[in-house]
């Protein structure tokens, strides 16, 4: 019985360390890949405007010369 009590101690610490770090880093994770989704989200959408301006631009400039 005596040898096992360092394994229990382990297996028990490793436990709380996991409840731990999935306390505090998963929700941090979670907001992370949020933020990155936005920035994408936005990128894409400036990206479609500027397109959308390109072309608009392109026409006018072909209309007048």
């Amino acid at each position: 019985m005596r040898s096992l009590a360092p394994v229990a101690l382990v297996a028990i610490s490793g436990v709380v360390l996991w409840k731990l770090f999935a306390t505090l880093f998963l929700p941090f994770l979670g907001v992370m890949v949020g933020l990155i989704a936005t920035v994408a989200k936005f990128a894409l959408v400036v990206a479609v405007i500027f397109f959308l301006y390109a072309m608009i631009k392109k026409r006018r400039a072909d209309a007048e010369g």
